[in-house]
């Protein structure tokens, strides 16, 4: 028999532009997790069909917020802002979590009183063929715990926790990054950067499953990628100001371990598709870099030229 775990209650929030018929099967799933106290809010991040996400939102969801300018970390700040818990748990509107992701999540952040933040296992929906590349996925079946010498997968916004006190002692996350933002990409392991800066740890938990769908073509991994570069360069720019060692240990891992050296094993295994994407996403890193060396950096926080 399953004991039962007195825990804090969490607010879960969910940025979603534009896709309805995701977001609805996300907040299903979402709503199925909580459990009475828990709070679910979705910000609509700018969406054309207003209406129809509102329509889908109010049916799940406790509360519907708006942000006029696109960017998924605006949403993700007005969702944290304005949640009513301590303990905030993040996903997207196309991720299906299991019904004991939120009680997983908020049981480990009150057993891990060290944790800024905690990232859960994601996995390729059940019984659909992993796709050519994974997208946003974290497999592994070990707890694991991270630290600013941590470099290698630490998880993804599409499922992760951590503390209004924490996001307030860094900011948030950093607007200029992200899907919307002007660098596309990595705003979820620059939120970490700040996070392990300031002394906490990070931690994986596996128990806290969601599974994210992989429905993007090969086209548009390869331009995913570029644009991963892209926001990683920036983030590696960033770090370049802040922690020297840290960033080297980003650079190696972005452009040797994650880059180089898959991109020339998989053009030798005849993945010429995956190779490309894999090159791409280290030239995007290199621009990302230059981009983000000349970009004012104030509080942590990117303040591109024109957004100040």
């Amino acid at each position: 028999m399953r004991c039962c775990l007195l825990v804090s209650s969490v607010s879960v929030v969910v940025p979603t532009r534009d896709r309805p018929e995701r977001l609805a099967r996300c907040l299903a799933s979402v709503r199925a997790a909580l459990r009475d106290g828990d709070e679910l809010v979705v910000v609509d991040s700018a969406s054309v069909g207003r209406d129809e996400v509102a329509r889908v939102a109010t049916t799940y969801a406790d509360r519907l917020l708006r942000v006029e300018r696109p960017g998924v970390d605006r949403a993700r700040n007005a969702g944290w802002r304005a949640a009513r818990h301590p303990l905030v748990l993040f996903t997207d509107d196309d991720v299906v979590v299991d019904p004991g992701w939120a009680e997983a999540f908020a049981a480990a952040l009150e057993r891990h009183g060290d944790a800024g933040f905690i990232t859960g296992r994601i996995d390729a929906p059940p019984g659909r063929p992993l796709p050519w590349r994974e997208i946003a996925l974290k497999r592994d079946l070990e707890a694991q715990v991270f630290d600013r010498t941590s470099v290698t997968n630490l998880g993804h916004g599409a499922s992760m926790a951590t503390r209004r006190e924490v996001l307030e002692a860094v900011g948030g996350f950093d607007e200029a990054l992200g899907a919307g933002g002007h660098f596309r990409a990595a705003p979820e392991v620059d939120l970490f950067d700040r996070i392990l800066a300031t002394g906490w740890l990070g931690r994986y938990e596996p128990s806290a499953l969601a599974f994210h769908e992989q429905w993007r073509e090969m086209d548009a991994i390869v331009q995913l990628d570029f644009g991963y570069g892209i926001g990683n360069g920036a983030r590696l720019a960033k770090l370049a100001r802040s922690d020297r060692r840290r960033a080297r240990l980003v650079a190696r891992n972005s452009l040797w371990d994650w880059g180089l050296v898959i991109a020339v094993r998989q053009w030798r295994e005849g993945a010429r598709r995956l190779a490309q994407a894999s090159f791409y996403r280290v030239v995007g890193t290199v621009l990302g870099f230059a981009r983000g060396i000349v970009t004012p950096v104030e509080a942590g926080h990117y303040r591109p030229r024109g957004e100040r």
